[in-house]
């Protein structure tokens, strides 16, 4: 058989944070997990709008593009803590997180300029981000997997490049077709 034909077989898979959320939100009052949210987060908001961020906001409330706008029903509670191009400074706040709710695991954040994730060293990505925005994890994992961090050790992160080149994931940019032109936030 040639090997070349060979399609590489669906092994990565998301934590799954609407299942679970019974099992998160005990630990969401966390005072370290809310420390590193707001250190690393106000960084993103005041680099980009000179706008802070603070305890009790959520990324959701920066949210300058319409990813989830044709979503029906309830919007998963998750949700809350996902900003869209903004995965590099949340992925402390998702390693604490993972690091608090499945204990057991040894997470690592995985980071390229392209992407940021925690890992288990297995199958498993523990990440707000791409999971609600719908990305593969087997692409989730590729685009993060640049550089490996020990297990429980947390990425630097500083304020954002205005002008950095995004590349977004190949399922967000067919998604991004379906967004009406003109229906973007005004914060930009």
């Amino acid at each position: 058989m040639n090997e070349s034909s060979l399609t590489p077989p669906h092994i990565m898979e998301y934590f799954d944070a609407k299942k679970n959320w019974p099992k998160i939100t005990p630990h969401l009052k966390d005072k370290e997990l809310n420390d590193i949210l707001v250190s690393d987060f106000n960084k993103y908001t005041y680099g980009n709008w000179s706008e802070k961020f603070t305890y009790g906001q959520f990324p959701c409330d920066f949210e300058n593009f319409d990813w989830f706008l044709f979503h029906r029903g309830r919007r998963p509670a998750f949700w809350k803590y996902v900003k869209w191009a903004a995965c590099h400074w949340l992925v402390n706040f998702n390693l604490r997180l993972a690091m608090l709710v499945k204990p057991n695991e040894s997470w690592r954040i995985l980071t390229s300029s392209k992407h940021s994730t925690v890992w288990n060293g297995g199958n498993l990505l523990f990440d707000f981000n791409f999971q609600a925005l719908g990305v593969d994890p087997d692409e989730c994992f590729e685009l993060a997997y640049d550089e490996e961090l020990a297990p429980g050790e947390y990425c630097e992160c500083g304020e954002p490049l205005r002008d950095a080149d995004f590349t977004a994931p190949q399922s967000c940019l067919s998604a991004l077709s379906l967004v009406p032109t003109g229906t973007r936030s005004s914060r930009s």
